[in-house]
């Protein structure tokens, strides 16, 4: 049997309308989104299909959601295959879902850690808007086109 990595993404690849399809035909998506939900005191999958994008790239948001996309994605593929793969990786956001995924921590506790995550991201980024202010701060860039 060949060795196979599960790598999650970052923030950056959300969309609004993302895995409905997965949604609608897979019950162990359905209640992955549904144990999110409950945790965070919204329904996630609500703002994921209808958004508006607007509200869907805060980080607040996104965090909770790509999170538990990568949770659900990576419980399907258990459920289909009975296999796990030999490394788990993330990039930045994608890190929570690797340690979910390799039992570090909890999905409860990393929804929770995400959506604090993502509102420190938030305020941080909304606070130093005014770029006349000295200092270190983060940017998502979502949909940069190259030049032609």
């Amino acid at each position: 049997m060949k060795k196979f990595a599960a790598i999650f993404p970052g923030q950056g690849t959300q969309f609004v309308g993302m895995i409905s399809s997965l949604y609608i035909k897979y019950k162990i998506i359905r209640e992955t989104f549904d144990s999110a939900s409950e945790i965070l005191k919204y329904n996630l999958w609500n703002i994921i299909q209808n958004g508006p994008l607007k509200k869907l790239n805060i980080t607040y948001y996104t965090q909770p959601a790509i999170l538990t996309t990568s949770i659900a994605i990576y419980r399907l593929w258990l459920q289909k295959n009975n296999i796990l793969p030999e490394i788990v990786t993330g990039y930045s956001l994608g890190e929570y879902a690797a340690m979910v995924c390799s039992d570090i921590i909890s999905f409860i506790d990393a929804i929770r850690i995400v959506q604090y995550r993502g509102k420190l991201m938030h305020e941080i980024s909304s606070n130093l808007n005014d770029f006349h202010i000295n200092g270190y701060y983060m940017q998502t860039i979502i949909g940069l086109k190259k030049k032609k």
